[in-house]
């Protein structure tokens, strides 16, 4: 059985890398908070490591699934860094969501020491993070991606071959613009039907039975009907991140983006308001606590 490595246990790569496990995978796992590492390496029978080197000293597939493309970068990076001791022959696989350039970058930087890069970002409910739920974005060459399919599939239901290295990283910022402007608009819905007179759980059950019934809609119910009641799945800041991001493609490929532009401005309000760390459907509060003011 491959021997895989898992850099990044947040939210989502816990019950990812949880997931691998399950289907027989020997693993070796890291995070920047070390003892996250060591308490899943003992729950679940596997290896932790104390750098990102230590991983590729052990792994023939390594996956990262960080917040951000810093963190992305110094994982990959310096004396401790998992290119530091990348094999030859190794498949990097990054499953956040990063700047296709940076993806671009770390693609040429893994092939410069003879491995194989695939970026396969993921899309689908944070909160269960199952094979059932997850659907992922590949891109790459087709012989990486064939390589990586094994790993792919024991974490999610659906595997997409989206074209050349960074291919798979622009599809999912196109994506998170969609559900974080579901979000914006699901946020500011509600606080127009409360206004109205109407309960936020009708409206809610409204909602989800009328054209607007998307995924996204059933799975953030909690959050949207018992705000800061439920885990945070997805941080305020990240979803500013990814809209910046995804303005940043835009102005690469001459897209425009003027609904997701208007949604990081909301963001980033409700940030500034001290929202940061609270899920993105604090948004919701957020509205509300503006109109309290006003």
């Amino acid at each position: 059985m491959t021997r895989v490595g898992f850099l990044g246990l947040g939210r989502m790569g816990l019950p990812m890398a949880a997931n691998l496990a399950k289907a027989g995978f020997e693993l070796v796992v890291w995070n920047r908070t070390p003892e996250k590492a060591t308490a899943f390496a003992a729950e679940h029978n596997v290896q932790a490591a104390d750098t990102p080197a230590k991983v590729a000293e052990r792994a023939e597939v390594i996956i990262t699934m960080l917040a951000d493309d810093a963190a992305l970068a110094d994982c990959h990076r310096g004396a401790n860094g998992l290119q530091a001791a990348l094999r030859p022959g190794t498949l990097v696989i990054d499953m956040g969501t990063s700047s296709p350039s940076l993806i671009a970058t770390l693609a040429e930087e893994v092939a410069g020491v003879d491995g194989a890069f695939v970026d396969a970002p993921v899309s689908g409910s944070v909160a269960a993070a199952t094979t059932a739920t997850l659907t992922i974005m590949a891109a790459g060459s087709a012989d990486a991606v064939d390589r990586a399919r094994p790993v792919l599939t024991a974490m999610g239901k659906k595997v997409f071959h989206l074209g050349s290295s960074g291919a798979g990283s622009a599809m999912k910022l196109a994506v998170n613009t969609i559900v974080h402007g579901l979000n914006c608009s699901l946020s500011e819905a509600l606080v127009l039907a409360e206004r109205a007179g109407i309960e936020r759980t009708a409206a809610y059950e409204v909602f989800l039975n009328s054209a607007i019934a998307a995924p996204f809609v059933a799975y953030r119910q909690e959050a949207f009907e018992h705000p800061g009641e439920v885990p945070v799945a997805f941080r305020m800041v990240l979803a500013v991140k990814d809209l910046r991001l995804a303005e940043q493609l835009a102005d690469a490929c001459g897209a425009e983006l003027p609904q997701a532009q208007r949604n990081r401005e909301i963001f980033s309000s409700a940030v500034e308001a001290g929202f940061g760390e609270s899920d993105e459907s604090a948004v919701a509060e957020y509205l509300r606590s503006v109109k309290e003011e006003s």
